[in-house]
Parts: structure tokens; sequence; C-alpha cells
């Protein structure tokens, strides 16, 4: 790491990124003047949201992604969803208990301490994010909580004609264009007659009355929010009483970011190939007792339910390691060819991250999906079950200690440890979201 060439660097990257009119942030054009100046005139907030979302891989207000279609697995479809906020919870902005309080508190300071840090005037940062604040508390009491949150409720289909006369306040076809075509790829020209599930309508009706009463001003002061991993706001939400070294951020970005190059180095470093096996063993034998208690001890199924859940429960590939595709140099090269990093340059090489980042979803649309492969992080320790392909995942970081233990001990060991796992895992095909 070079920390004297960051030092000197300051935020000079980040104002080069604040001069750019979509992403002009009123606050610190109060401050600065000239090239920095916002001007509600010459705003669009269809494009800043857009370029938000291109070039920064951040969803505000409005989250668009593409993934398989809940009723045509086999089919991707662009999805349209309310966006997070900022604190980590909805219940942050709409309760008043001491730890909501404590948390609001926290994010204010936050927000005017990096206005003022980027050279926003300090008066006029309290004020403005007073008041982005309480916009962001606004929208927070729109969100639609968690618990009403089910799949059928999650599943409106719309054209963009029919979304645009639902809700004519956005300009949506605008939008989704903005974000969705690439002159590089023709096939994903967008129509008025481009199939879009919304999961959130109400959402997006009573969104557009609130930013229609809200000053323009602050509605892109909260979406420009840059949230810095700063020790004060840090320690209040998440507990932490230390900032994370700087050299474990920098691998932690790179691990999470180029997922297939890492998790190939991962691979050929720590993963042998006996635990696959292994693990694909105690797999089968979960599978083997599910269906045995499935068939013999479930009395509250009838018999043609209990048929299909056999079969589904057949029917789940089992998916451990890594995706073989990863072992494929042409595919790694041709996947990151368009990154070109500098060791001078920081602040670029994250931005080239996230509009790669961005991409990765978009780039599905028009395909199928590949209904036996895979797209894990394979250093992830975690596990998955994915209801589009009907897969359990179970990723290279998670076949270490203490859930998977190697031949060297009893089998006794992996089936009490990862194997609850793999049942969990299981039987997610059979809940409310895996039916």
């Amino acid at each position: 790491m070079n920390e004297s060439v960051l030092e000197k660097l300051d935020v000079k990257p980040m104002l080069k990124t604040l001069r750019q009119p979509e992403f002009r942030w009123p606050v610190v054009g109060d401050g600065l003047g000239g090239e920095y100046q916002w001007s509600p005139h010459h705003w669009s907030l269809i494009k800043t949201l857009a370029e938000m979302r291109n070039q920064h891989s951040k969803s505000v207000l409005i989250r668009l992604y593409v993934s398989p279609d809940d009723k045509n697995s086999s089919h991707y479809v662009i999805k349209l969803d309310q966006a997070t906020l900022s604190l980590p919870s909805r219940e942050d902005y709409i309760t008043n208990s001491t730890s909501a309080k404590v948390y609001r508190a926290a994010l204010l300071s936050l927000m005017v301490d990096v206005a003022v840090m980027l050279g926003a005037p300090e008066k006029g940062a309290l004020t403005q994010m007073e008041n982005a604040l309480a916009f962001e508390t606004k929208v927070a009491h729109i969100l639609i909580p968690y618990e009403n949150r089910t799949s059928d409720n999650m599943y409106n289909n719309f054209t963009l004609a029919e979304l645009q006369r639902t809700i004519p306040e956005f300009d949506w076809v605008g939008f989704v264009k903005a974000v969705v075509e690439s002159k590089d790829e023709p096939d994903r020209s967008v129509s008025p007659s481009e199939p879009i599930i919304v999961r959130a309508p109400q959402y997006f009706k009573d969104l557009m009355k609130l930013i229609k009463l809200t000053d323009p001003r602050y509605r892109i002061s909260s979406s420009n929010q840059v949230i810095f991993n700063v020790g004060g706001y840090k320690s209040v939400t998440t507990g932490t009483t230390s900032l994370t070294p700087r050299w474990d951020k920098c691998v932690n970005f790179v691990e999470n970011s180029l997922i297939y190059a890492t998790g190939r180095l991962f691979v050929n470093a720590h993963f042998q190939e006996d635990k696959k096996h292994m693990m694909e063993e105690l797999i089968e034998g979960i599978r083997w007792a599910f269906i045995d208690m499935l068939e013999k001890e479930n009395d509250w199924m009838d018999k043609p339910t209990k048929k299909r859940a056999v079969e589904k429960a057949q029917a789940v590939q089992a998916k451990v390691g890594y995706p073989e595709f990863i072992l494929n140099d042409t595919y790694l090269n041709e996947d990151i060819k368009q990154l070109d990093f500098s060791d001078k340059d920081y602040y670029g090489n994250v931005m080239q991250i996230l509009k790669f980042i961005a991409q990765s979803d978009i780039s599905f649309l028009r395909k199928t999906v590949p209904r036996t492969e895979w797209f894990t992080n394979p250093t992830t320790v975690n596990a998955f079950y994915s209801s589009s392909t009907n897969q359990i995942r179970f990723p290279a970081g998670e076949l270490q200690k203490p859930f998977f233990w190697g031949r060297e001990y009893p089998r006794s060991l992996s089936y009490g440890a990862i194997g609850v796992i793999v049942g969990h895992e299981l039987t997610h095909g059979f809940d409310n979201n895996g039916k």
C-alpha cells in the first residue's frame, strides 16, 4: 500500500467525480461554487439514479436488477424493487428507541462531517443534511415491511408501458433504458413492451408523491451520501471499537469484487478435491434420510403432494467447492479484460470495479438461465439454496473446520456440523420461498 500517495491525493479524486453534472452535491456546490455548483434547472433525478446504478453499482430509491423470473425460471427478467437506506433497518428511522435515536444522530454527524470535508460550509451542511435525513426518514415510512414481502405480493407482472400508465409521474421507460441498454449489446434494446416484475408497486406510488413534495436538493443529498467506514459511525451501528486495518479492507474488497479470479487462487492453494468427493457423499446421505422421513414419517401430506415433494428432493442439484469455469484461464481473462488497474490510482481502481459489478447482472438479460451452473464466490464461508435452479450450494470456504472435517476424522463430526447445514439448505426448497 502506498499510503503517502493516498494522503497526498486526499479527496481530490472524489471531487473530480462531484464535478460531473449527475453527481453534483448541492451542499458541496454551495461551498466550492464554480464547476461544483448545482442547479435544479440542469439536474435530472432520472439521470442521477441511472448513473449511480451504472457507475457506482448503487441503487438509490429504486432498485433495478436482472434475475430469473420467479414463475418462468429458465428466463431472466428485469425487476424493480424498493432500495435499502443508509441505516441497518427501517425501524432505525421510524421508532424512537434509544438505539434508533443514537443511530440517527451518528448518521447525521457522518453526513455533515463528509460534506464539510469535501468543502461544504459547516452551518449550511448541518441544515441541508438534517433535511436530507428527514427525507430519508419519510422514505423509510413508505417501505414495505419485511413481513409483508411475500412471494405472491412481490410478483407483479407489467410491461414498461403498463407501468408507465400505472405510475405516470416517473419516466420508467427512460430510466430502464438508461440502465439496461448498451451500444455494445444491441440485444439489450428496451421497448415499452419489455416485461418487468414490479416487487413493490405501492412503494413506488407513495415514493412519487413524496418526491413531488420534496425540494430537489434534498433528494440528491440523500442519493449522494458517501458512507465512509468512519470510526464513530461504525462503532455506534456495529459496536466495533476500532477501524478495520487498511490492508484488511483492501484484501476484502478485492476478494469480494473479483470473486472468480480470487476464488481460483483460493481453490488452488487451499482446497483439496477429496473434500468435494466426501461432501458429495455426505449430501447424498442427508438426502436419503430426508426422503426416508418424508415417505415414512410424514403424516400430514396427501399422497400426490408427498410424491411431488420426493421428486423435488431427488431433483435438487448439489454444488460443491467451486464452479468449474473458474479453472478456465480463457474464461477468467475474458471476464476481467475490461479492467485496467493502476498502483497509483486506488480511487480509480475502485470506480472501475463498481462499474464492472454494476453490469454483472444486467449482462444476463436475453440469456437462458444455465440451470446446471452456479456463480457463488468460492471463498464464501456460507451455504445457500437457489429456488430458481433448485440447487444447494456449498462453496470451498465453507468446507473447513469447524463445519467440515476431513477423512482423517470420524464422519460423525462432519454429519453433526455441516450435515446440519445441508439439511437446513435442503429444507429451504420446501419453505415459503422455495415452493
